[in-house]
């Protein structure tokens, strides 16, 4: 048994480890190409980017590689009637299948930690590389055409020269479609990447401000989030480790949110004048509310669904092995696609549906495990049907 053991576990192994590495080699090509694509970058920065694209194409392709390399193993092991000469021997299927559960238990973990790295640690650098790129492009452009524009158009920045240095000579600054604007000798726009903001400092400046009359400053620095003028493919989540800590600060900044609603609506009643809940302010602080609870719907989410998500290695070996078994077709690839298909059809719906739902608050994030549990109750159709 010991022998019949070790054999399908270290034939599984061996294909694991092939498939893994093409799936992946062919996961982080296409990877490199779409983040070049999609930032308009040149090629060199994603592949600049490798140690933090890694993670993110590994928790990907080990659920294909867990699927693939059972299915294809018990496939063959089926076609050759080494099952039937298992159960002549009075040996049931499920103790070959077992130390394959056991790694794919394993592979699940390392899963999860990838998964966990990838929306957080690997997300925040990729971001992090982008936004030191995004600098260098925006003072290129302005080199060259004297003029950068945030992607909405909100913010313009304007400059005669660039100097060596990377200083903006005669600058204007507008903001907010002209609200806010500043002209300047001279200027310096920096990325804070920790406070995640861009600074533009001006020097003698002229600054006004919509319904403010004109004020005057030596220097003058204007701060605003880089959320507003660089747009990122990649939205960076705290790590599984760091959500109490992220729910507690949500809940900080809402209860501040509710008590200027509150203040806000009580002056407004004590007035009479009912016209100020609905200033634009009123409305903004209302936006800020339902970003908090995306937020925290989001965060919640976090826990449920890296473990949802690594653990389908697990859950797709469940399934694939117990049907390459029953399905006893000497075409490996058939096989493969006829067990894929419909894990594909019945797990991701189920998974984005959980996803979906609880970020929307429609559902418990626990619902992260529906497309795990289905699995989970077709493996056992098939486990009975091979015994």
């Amino acid at each position: 048994m010991k022998i019949f053991s070790r054999y399908a576990f270290f034939q599984t192994l061996k294909i694991f480890l092939v498939t893994l590495a093409a799936t992946t080699l062919g996961f982080f090509f296409f990877s490199v190409v779409k983040t070049s694509l999609e930032g308009g970058i040149p090629v060199s920065l994603p592949l600049r980017m490798t140690p933090y694209i890694i993670p993110d194409v590994l928790s990907k392709t080990l659920p294909i590689a867990s699927l693939l390399s059972v299915t294809l193993f018990f496939s063959r092991m089926a076609n050759s009637n080494e099952i039937i000469a298992l159960k002549a021997l009075g040996i049931a299927p499920w103790r070959v299948l077992f130390p394959i559960w056991v790694f794919m238990f394993f592979v699940s973990l390392s899963s999860v930690w990838l998964n966990d790295l990838s929306i957080s640690w690997s997300r925040q650098q990729m971001t992090r590389t982008l936004l030191k790129e995004f600098e260098s492009t925006m003072l290129a452009q302005l080199r060259a055409e004297k003029r950068f524009a945030s992607p909405d158009g909100d913010y313009v920045v304007e400059a005669s020269e660039v100097s060596d240095d990377d200083l903006l000579i005669n600058p204007t600054f507008t903001a907010k479609g002209g609200e806010l604007t500043g002209l300047g000798e001279t200027a310096r726009i920096q990325v804070d990447y920790d406070a995640e903001l861009i600074r533009v400092e001006l020097y003698n400046t002229e600054f006004y401000a919509k319904n403010f009359e004109l004020q005057f400053s030596k220097t003058f620095v204007l701060a605003f989030p880089l959320n507003e003028i660089f747009r990122s493919a990649y939205r960076v989540d705290p790590s599984a480790t760091k959500i109490k800590e992220a729910l507690a600060d949500l809940n900080e900044e809402r209860e501040r949110n509710r008590r200027k609603l509150a203040s806000t609506a009580i002056f407004a009643f004590l007035r009479g004048d009912l016209r100020e809940t609905s200033h634009p302010v009123w409305k903004e602080r209302k936006d800020v509310e339902a970003r908090v609870v995306d937020k925290e719907n989001r965060y919640r989410l976090i826990i449920p669904r890296v473990w949802a998500s690594g653990f389908s290695c697990f859950f797709f070996a469940w399934v694939g092995a117990p049907f390459a078994i029953w399905f006893n077709k000497s075409d490996y690839t058939a096989a493969f696609f006829t067990c894929f298909l419909p894990v594909l059809g019945v797990y991701y719906p189920l998974f984005m549906f959980g996803l979906e739902g609880a970020k929307s608050g429609l559902v418990s994030p626990i619902f992260a495990w529906t497309g795990n549990v289905a699995l989970g109750i077709v493996g056992l159709w098939f486990l009975k049907k091979i015994h």
